[in-house]
């Protein structure tokens, strides 16, 4: 029979032990806890690849060494759909010359422009980072902003019934 008691498991590890152990209330109040590690300001490695600190977050694909498919001063949106009519077109296009011919040459062409479509694809995404972070920023501080008017709405509240 199958068991009522079913057992939560996170996808993600706990933390290490002797981490927890060294930031408790006692620790950090003594000052004992560890410092956070210092600040990169020169290169570093992620993911095998050398990162300066100073470079800019998001690349133009020029300096990737990427064929840009559009004009520098565009329409993201407009843009977007393009990019996304063309990789279905591509997508049906290799799917026709798969079912012609499996062995052509120019499979291996398609291939590469899905890919540098999915490329440009990202990218454009990406560009759209700052602007979802800073939405996403304001939507934030305008609920907190209103939940802290309702608690003062009500602390007033509360205040005019014990005063009166």
């Amino acid at each position: 029979m199958a068991s009522s008691d079913t057992a939560q498991v996170s996808s993600l590890p706990l933390p290490p032990v002797q981490y927890i152990n060294q930031y408790t209330d006692e620790n950090i109040r003594r000052g004992r806890a560890p410092r956070p590690p210092p600040v990169i300001h020169d290169t570093y490695s992620m993911f095998g690849n050398a990162f300066n600190a100073d470079d800019t977050i998001i690349r133009p694909l020029e300096s990737q060494g990427i064929k840009r498919l559009y004009p520098q001063h565009f329409d993201r949106r407009r843009e977007l759909r393009k990019l996304n009519h063309s990789l279905l077109v591509n997508f049906l296009d290799l799917l026709d010359l798969l079912v012609q011919c499996p062995d052509s040459p120019r499979r291996q062409e398609k291939v590469e422009d899905l890919s540098l479509l999915f490329i440009h694809i990202h990218h454009l995404l990406n560009e759209f980072r700052p602007h979802q972070a800073r939405e996403t920023l304001r939507v934030m501080m305008e609920l907190q902003r209103r939940q802290r008017t309702e608690t003062a709405q009500r602390f007033q509240k509360h205040l005019d019934k014990v005063c009166s």
